[in-house]
């Protein structure tokens, strides 16, 4: 099937949460804690300020340590606030209740209308700093139209996230187990034109139903770095991806771990709509992925640029990197420029290098790896999928100091598509 329609990634979500009418100190750090009695500007976990995370943040205090428990609640923040789990990190959790759950109304979220439910929206131009929270986002959808995130960053305002264990964004309703929604970390928004950033460092992502980490809108940026993301396997019934670069926005990742974005055959049929371990699709310039393994996708990576003229230099560079074991291809690229440097593509999947070439593109498939082994395929190591149609833009692929393995070409159009070795 040629060029696919393009990607459904959707987005989501917002929030709202239960308040106590405490007094604070503003400006100061506090404590939260909804094990112990609470005093008023209390200063420790046996004497919490606060029985809430939102309640806090209402508060006007520029800190927020979080004691170990469980906060069934949502956060809704729109100004600077840093929340920091204490007595070991990871054992503070913010948990989205599964029946009960706010829709959110802040200006971000609202625009146009729309609806997100969100485990925590940020809405600030601050930024918002989160450090060893739990935060799990599984809900009973009202319906499949509402956007639904784990955390959604809008209104110019920058995540800084640090050893998280984020679980969801997903629906719990079998029913809506199909929506193209559930996006666990998602900053800045096309349809919103909202521009937020994400800084995702030590995180672990799992459960999400649609994406990762996700960033939409030109101006908006993602950095993920030392990080794992791992999506559902091959019985989801979408086609997943594990970090979504989008629509203008720039992004890049770094020595993580991306795999097990992969969707059903019997819902998205052999190669019809694949899943992705990283989608760079039309993706800024500057966009990256580097020293990082990406496995058991079904594409490892997948780049569709969207550029209004060809670009006279790569927009994604993938280097040092190692896919392996992804079903169908490591790399699949579409139309614009793309360069391999010192990667490694092997296992047992179909290509290793997938080279589009269809009816539709608006601009050439014109990219190069260079210094890359690609071995253990079944099909082909490099091959370029052509329609042939007589409408098919020319394009090149150039490969070199690098080593491929036997079949090493599969060309279907060699008269329209140039491969150089």
């Amino acid at each position: 099937m040629f060029k696919r329609t393009r990607r459904s990634l959707f987005i989501a979500a917002v929030v709202v949460a239960a308040m106590m009418a405490i007094p604070a100190f503003a400006g100061a750090a506090s404590y939260v804690s909804n094990s112990a009695p609470v005093v008023p500007g209390g200063k420790s976990c046996a004497q919490p300020g606060f029985s809430s995370i939102q309640s806090a943040i209402n508060s006007g205090v520029s800190a927020v340590n979080v004691c170990s428990g469980t906060y069934t609640e949502q956060l809704e923040i729109t100004k600077a606030v840093k929340l920091t789990a204490i007595n070991g990190a990871g054992t503070a959790t913010a948990v989205t209740p599964a029946a009960a759950f706010n829709e959110s109304t802040s200006e971000c979220d609202t625009k146009g209308g729309l609806k997100q439910i969100d485990g925590i929206s940020i809405c600030t131009s601050g930024t918002v700093s989160i450090t060893g929270l739990n935060v799990e986002t599984l809900i009973d959808l009202k319906n499949c139209g509402e956007g639904l995130n784990g955390i959604f960053v809008g209104g110019g305002g920058t995540l800084k996230a640090t050893n998280l264990k984020i679980n969801g964004a997903s629906t719990t309703d079998p029913g809506f187990k199909g929506c193209q929604q559930g996006v666990a970390v998602n900053a800045g928004s096309a349809s919103r034109e909202e521009v937020g950033h994400a800084i995702l460092k030590q995180v672990t992502v799992t459960g999400y139903q649609k994406n990762g980490p996700t960033v939409k809108f030109a101006g908006s940026s993602l950095s993920v770095i030392s990080s794992t993301i791992t999506g559902s396997g091959p019985n989801s019934d979408i086609a997943q991806n594990g970090v979504q670069i989008s629509f203008g926005a720039v992004g890049s990742v770094k020595a993580s771990t991306v795999s097990g974005n992969e969707c059903n055959v019997a819902s998205c049929g052999a190669k019809a709509e694949q899943a992705a371990g990283v989608l760079f699709y039309e993706a800024a310039p500057g966009s990256k992925l580097v020293t990082s393994k990406v496995d058991e996708n079904d594409d490892g990576v997948y780049y569709f640029s969207g550029s209004a003229t060809q670009p006279s230099s790569a927009e994604v560079t993938l280097t040092s990197d190692v896919f392996t074991n992804n079903r169908y291809e490591g790399v699949a690229l579409d139309q614009g420029k793309a360069a391999l440097k010192s990667d490694t593509v092997n296992g047992t999947g179909l290509v290793g290098v997938l080279l589009y070439q269809y009816a539709g593109q608006t601009l050439a498939s014109e990219s190069s790896a260079i210094g890359t082994k690609i071995s253990g395929q079944s099909e082909a190591s490099i091959k370029v999928e052509s329609d042939k149609s007589p409408s098919d833009i020319p394009g090149k692929f150039t490969f070199s100091k690098g080593i491929a393995a036997e079949p090493v070409l599969i060309n279907e159009n060699p008269e329209k598509f140039e491969v150089t070795f």
